[in-house]
């Protein structure tokens, strides 16, 4: 796992991760200590035009005396060391704690000067602020800015803790998602093997979680069920297309072989005649299967338009009265008027299969309707013959079978097939249910539905 781990995407997933999380937790480190600096030059700001202020008020109170005092007062009590400097009008330092006097402008905002000690040794950085009084005097009053060493070691050492303990985490976190993201795609790869290796009954196994990892799951099962059901088809038709096409290939053989045999030219044109028969049941078998397999390609052309299904009904059952009247069978349309968009030649070609089935199989009475339910058509043909097993009509949809009762009837095993390709083209579904499944007082009979999108 490791091996694999480390050779993978997944490991440049983890060093991803652990990098962008140490940068991201000292950017976070240095904003805080740009976020500190900007409050306490806040605070200092303030602190310069408070004392400002109160510089003034005791010069204007009692001059350059009361303001000396005043300067002895604060200098003793502050917290931080404080310059202040006075320079009369005619330009002579009246009080003054530095060596020099900076070069201030007055102003409402503080600025940062170089302060030069009295007692000498190196400049050190300073927030000041002057004012011009009505008298000439000009007033500067600030407080060192020089960072606090001890301050700066604290920092420091908090950095170092703090770019430790995320590194720690980062590599932790990043180890855990790439372990669990390598065991999810490790076991969605697996699947995908052995449904490679032709075992399609194998599943990829959800977290519950609803991720792109549960979706992509989904998706290869939903795949993996219809490559099984593919498959599952393939051998129905297989053992369909071997009983069904048996038949008629041996007719077609004894036919042609009693032709060649026959002593006269009657007997001859009545084996080639059977021959013909058998040619042409073989031709519609193929058929049929060719339009199946275009039909569930989507290779058919576009040709959906705005159609009214109850006219189709209507006409379809219209066309199929005499059929039906000489079966014996009573065969009704209704319904309501339902708007779709479909291709009215395929549509048609669906219901006339399933009246042709119900015609088969069914009993003595035929009923096709139109149904508006929930935004959705259906299309219904209900007989009153015996019916499907529950068990059976899954299979009976599924290409080239044919139920026993079946076998001894004309035909290839294709036509609820098609219906369901079909509905399918046109975004719906086809079921076969019971006259029992449609509601109280229905019993035996069978009942075919299309699902249609509503215009």
């Amino acid at each position: 796992m490791l091996r694999r781990l480390a050779s993978s995407t997944v490991a440049r997933l983890i060093a991803a991760i652990f990098v962008l999380q140490v940068i991201s937790g000292g950017a976070a480190i240095v904003l805080l200590r740009a976020k500190m600096l900007q409050v306490i030059n806040s605070d200092r700001t303030r602190q310069i035009v408070d004392l400002r202020n109160d510089l003034l008020s005791a010069y204007y109170d009692g001059g350059y005396r009361e303001l000396a005092a005043f300067v002895a007062e604060r200098r003793g009590s502050a917290a931080e060391p404080l310059i202040f400097v006075a320079v009369s009008g005619h330009g002579a330092p009246v009080l003054s704690h530095l060596a020099e006097v900076p070069k201030v402008a007055a102003s409402e905002r503080p600025v940062r000067v170089r302060a030069f000690h009295a007692s000498g040794g190196p400049p050190s950085e300073a927030l000041a602020l002057a004012s011009d009084l009505a008298d000439g005097t000009h007033l500067v009053v600030g407080t060192l800015t020089t960072p606090d060493r001890r301050f700066d070691l604290a920092f420091a050492e908090a950095l170092a803790l703090v770019v430790v303990l995320t590194a720690l985490l980062a590599l932790a976190g990043a180890l855990l998602t790439g372990l669990v993201v390598s065991r999810r795609a490790h076991a969605i790869a697996e699947t995908a093997e052995a449904l490679a290796a032709g075992n399609f009954s194998a599943r990829v196994e959800g977290s519950g979680f609803g991720d792109g990892f549960d979706h992509l799951g989904n998706q290869i099962n939903l795949m993996a069920e219809r490559i099984d059901q593919l498959v599952s088809e393939l051998q129905s038709v297989a053992g369909g297309l071997a009983h069904d096409l048996r038949s008629p290939v041996a007719r077609l053989r004894a036919a042609i072989e009693t032709a060649q045999a026959s002593l006269t030219e009657r007997a001859a044109a009545e084996a080639l005649q059977l021959a013909q028969s058998d040619a042409e049941v073989l031709e519609a078998m193929l058929a049929a299967a060719l339009e199946l397999a275009r039909l569930e390609s989507g290779a058919m052309p576009d040709r959906r338009q705005q159609l009214d299904l109850l006219d189709l009904v209507t006409d379809l059952a219209e066309l199929y009265e005499p059929l039906a009247e000489q079966s014996g069978v009573t065969l009704a349309a209704s319904g309501q008027a339902a708007m779709i968009l479909g291709d009215r030649e395929l549509l048609s070609r669906a219901l006339a299969n399933l009246i042709d089935n119900a015609l088969k199989y069914g009993g003595t009475a035929i009923a096709v309707r139109t149904v508006i339910d929930d935004g959705m058509v259906l299309l219904e043909v209900e007989d009153d013959g015996p019916g499907i097993a529950d068990a059976d009509r899954e299979r009976a949809m599924v290409r080239f079978t044919r139920l026993d009762n079946a076998r001894t009837r004309p035909g290839a095993g294709l036509g609820l097939a098609t219906v369901a390709a079909i509905a399918r083209l046109h975004g719906g579904t086809f079921e076969l249910a019971s006259g029992q499944d449609a509601g109280p007082g229905r019993g035996r009979g069978l009942i075919a539905r299309l699902r249609l999108p509503r215009a």
